[in-house]
């Protein structure tokens, strides 16, 4: 069985186990918290007209949800008052957030194409991955640091429960820094790429940020081009689960809970989620990762400069997208995580027999580079495939070609250096590569290619 049969298995499965934690009453957006009013509803499900269907509902509760969980909106009203007085004179500023994040869950995923039915779906992490995160955490655990949110942000409730960030960038902790981002990118990527059918450009990844007990995260969409998403839970220790709630593409929401090692995968453009519940408990850790979808699997990348084309045409957000993007689109830092040929594309799947097709019909795309710097010969040791190393070996690929760094000439790492960090000395492809004549050069060491 193929790898991406069984991750299709996985994700279809995944999606039942998501659907089998909705013992909780059925609901939609602003019962738990404001989403797209500013109020939650009051619509009570004691109040006589909810319980007595000869009891006429008086005009002011018509079209208004039914609240099966209580006073939500005392608790609303008294988590930004906090705010407020936290920010003194800048208090209004929490009134703005507020305003913002309102007008975009109510306006974004009207605009938004959606690559999924549902819109979010809960599976296992991949082990090595999750092994690689929880071994820099266990390391580091302790060397968090306050997080920064600019005045009056009210998307967590940090002037109460301040959250912290251990970076997986940072190079000074041990075992952070570039390889175990790259790692991270290449798992959430993989991935996400598999659940929506789309090739992915990175955008952001951040974390290990750490909520503490009594922390809310305000449900929200993001912004754009954050689009095709996913969080990891890399620890907790709670007293009782604290959910992520979810509004799908069908408008329920549901509430799902994670366990170290579980990754939520989520269409964060168009899905309002967030944490309204508070932590009970002493924290909880995560990572998040984001990226834009950049068109089909299988399909030429092609980027309209004029649209992103996840945004509806002739939506109120493809109006609101233009006011804020005079001079067109272009992606996050012009990056792909995608080769931009069709070389790279089938290189990165392990597919030899197209590889080998493709490089008779087009040459020199066995050494072409995409914008990342990155050759086919990179995306087939990525994946570890020694089959379509030796296709492209036969058909000129540089072994030593390296991969390149920013603005800079490509003295990233060499393709025996990608090998040996991503699957371990001991890999069968680092032992073909040798006896080929690769060289193992780290990012910015000797024999930079100009």
């Amino acid at each position: 069985v193929s790898s991406s049969t069984l991750l299709a298995v996985l994700l279809a499965l995944s999606v039942g186990c998501v659907q089998s934690e909705d013992a909780q009453p059925t609901y939609g957006v602003d019962v738990s918290y404001p989403m797209h009013y500013h109020k939650a509803s009051t619509n009570y499900a004691w109040l006589p007209w909810n319980t007595d269907p000869n009891v006429p509902t008086p005009e002011e509760y018509e079209g208004m949800p039914v609240q099966p969980l209580g006073d939500k909106q005392t608790f609303y009203e008294d988590l930004i008052q906090g705010c407020y007085e936290f920010y003194g004179k800048k208090g209004k500023r929490c009134l703005d957030t507020e305003n913002d994040r309102i007008g975009m869950t109510l306006r974004q995923p009207k605009g938004m194409y959606n690559y999924t039915k549902l819109g979010y779906t809960k599976i296992r992490a991949p082990e090595s991955v999750f092994n690689l995160i929880k071994e820099f955490w266990d390391k580091n655990k302790g060397k968090e640091k306050l997080e920064n949110w600019g005045a009056g942000n009210t998307y967590t409730n940090h002037w109460d429960a301040p959250t912290y960030m251990l970076s997986v960038e940072n190079e000074h902790l041990d075992g952070g820094g570039y390889v175990l981002k790259q790692h991270i990118w290449n798992a959430a990527r993989d991935t996400i790429s598999a659940w929506t059918g789309q090739q992915l450009a990175e955008c952001s990844l951040y974390g290990i940020r750490i909520y503490k007990e009594g922390a809310v995260l305000a449900p929200h969409v993001d912004r754009l081009p954050l689009v095709s998403s996913a969080i990891i839970n890399v620890d907790q220790d709670v007293d009782e689960p604290w959910p992520l709630e979810v509004i799908g593409h069908d408008g329920i929401a549901v509430n799902i809970t994670m366990k170290p090692g579980d990754l939520v995968l989520y269409e964060s453009h168009s899905i309002i989620h967030g944490r309204q519940f508070p932590l009970k408990g002493r924290f909880m850790a995560n990572v998040f990762v984001h990226f834009e979808p950049i068109g089909a699997v299988g399909d030429p990348i092609y980027i309209d400069p004029d649209l992103p084309g996840y945004i509806i045409k002739g939506s109120d957000e493809e109006k609101n997208w233009r006011r804020q993007n005079p001079d067109g689109y272009r992606l996050v830092e012009g990056k792909f995580t995608t080769g931009s040929t069709t070389a790279h594309d089938a290189a990165g799947r392990g597919d030899h027999l197209e590889v080998k097709r493709i490089l008779g019909e087009i040459p020199h795309y066995v050494n072409h580079r995409d914008i990342n710097g990155w050759m086919p010969l990179h995306e087939a040791v990525r994946k570890g495939h020694v089959e379509t190393v030796a296709v492209l070996l036969e058909h000129g690929a540089d072994i030593n070609a390296r991969t390149q760094s920013k603005g800079r000439g490509a003295d990233g790492g060499s393709a025996l250096w990608w090998a040996e960090h991503i699957h371990g000395k001991d890999h069968p492809l680092v032992e073909f590569m040798k006896k080929n004549g690769a060289q193992l050069f780290a990012p910015g060491e000797g024999n930079h290619e100009l």
